[in-house]
């Protein structure tokens, strides 16, 4: 079962804890002096507008913490703190500790602009980190991107937030697009040439349906099947009733946190049996949780190696945090932890002089990085570290190869 989660409401200035297998918000309370020689005083100001104090680094982070997608982004967390959080205990980076503000958008992309807006405005912070979400990230991108403010790693594989190349945001995980062209490879080589989508009606389910489309037409088959599903689920027997009539072989699923469990429910309720394939954003975690051996056969698109194996020293040294901390593995964390390992390496290497051109300087050096037997490659003319992707599928409640 996965570790239970705690949270209390948030509150700007409030900072992401794990506590055991339990997470928690606390309110940073932070000594202030007022000095009375000028130039010190302005050295400080100009600090802190970057994010970072003598003995603190300050972080942004916008995400669901509320509503059906909530589970999903709290798990990511879940695995970036585990590292924050050693780090902090060996006594930080270059003497400074990590301090991640973290504010709740509900999945909401106006609230994601504004936390955005406020966690630079008001919090100086000095990047964001792990910003949730394709509809949300299309509204704070520019946002950051205004300020030269650093976006780092944010939770969607959607094209438009690649292309053009943003050189404030630094991607961490494969596109939906690459996803989605190894599942219907996989399933174009089995002779499978009958394809249906259900996808959230939101700028995340129309990334996922036109990345099905082109990869359908570059194989010259007949365009999938569309089928809308409302983002908690609610809609899930329409949604089944539509691609049923289509009668299609396979389903790929443009899905995340409630609504997968739900389509699932709804299509085992039904006479229909298509070959299931999710993306990596599918919520794993919570299917298996919910649905148990009803999720059997399911095929998910995944972005970061099993955590399940130990072929990867990242992967080693991410189960034994884990498992200090009470947290049952997962893919979702696992990829949290990874990308606050490469975020803490670019900030080590923006050294003690860190400011915000340093640090995208020294995310840029980390060209063929190895991050622990999987390879990154941040450059100045690439801002995609990993293009890694791999199918895996449920078998008896969990995953295998």
């Amino acid at each position: 079962m996965p570790a239970a989660l705690s949270y209390a409401t948030m509150t700007s200035g409030s900072a992401l804890r794990p506590s055991g297998d339990k997470m928690t918000f606390f309110r940073p309370l932070r000594a202030m002096a007022v000095w009375t020689i000028a130039p010190l005083l302005i050295a400080t100001s100009a600090w802190s507008q970057q994010g970072v104090s003598d003995d603190t680094i300050t972080l942004g982070h916008s995400g669901a913490l509320s509503g059906p997608l909530s589970e999903l982004n709290k798990e990511y967390l879940s695995g970036a703190m585990l590292l924050f959080d050693q780090i902090n205990a060996r006594g930080g980076i270059n003497g400074r500790k990590i301090e991640l503000v973290t504010l709740d958008d509900g999945y909401n992309p106006e609230r994601a602009a504004e936390n955005v807006h406020r966690l630079i405005e008001k919090n100086q912070v000095l990047a964001l980190f792990g910003c949730f979400g394709t509809g949300p990230s299309l509204k704070s991108i520019p946002v950051a991107s205004a300020a030269k403010v650093p976006y780092f790693a944010p939770y969607t594989g959607a094209d438009a937030t690649r292309t053009p190349m943003n050189p404030m945001v630094f991607h961490l995980r494969a596109s939906y697009s690459q996803e989605i062209e190894k599942m219907v490879d996989h399933l174009a080589n089995i002779g499978v040439k009958s394809f249906a989508v259900v996808h959230h009606a939101d700028p995340f389910g129309q990334a996922g349906l036109d990345a099905a489309n082109a990869a359908m037409i570059r194989r010259g088959l007949p365009a999938p099947t569309a089928a809308p599903i409302a983002s908690d689920g609610s809609n899930a027997v329409e949604a089944v009733q539509k691609v049923a009539a289509a009668n299609s072989a396979a389903v790929i699923m443009v899905t995340a946190g409630n609504s997968s469990p739900a389509f699932i429910r709804a299509l085992l309720a039904s006479n229909y049996r298509p070959m299931l394939y999710g993306l990596s954003v599918i919520s794993s975690r919570q299917l298996i949780r919910e649905l148990g051996e009803q999720a059997n056969g399911l095929v998910i698109a995944q972005v970061v190696p099993s955590p399940f194996r130990v072929d990867y020293p990242i992967v080693r040294d991410y189960r034994q945090l884990a498992d200090k901390a009470g947290q049952s593995y997962s893919y979702t964390a696992l990829e949290g932890y990874i990308a606050a390992r490469s975020f803490a390496e670019g900030l080590r290497r923006g050294g003690r002089d860190l400011t915000r051109d340093k640090l995208v300087s020294a995310l840029e050096s980390l060209g063929d990085w190895d991050a622990g037997g999987l390879k990154l490659g941040f450059s100045s003319r690439s801002r995609t570290g990993l293009n890694f992707v791999d199918l895996a599928i449920i078998s008896k409640g969990r995953f295998t190869r």
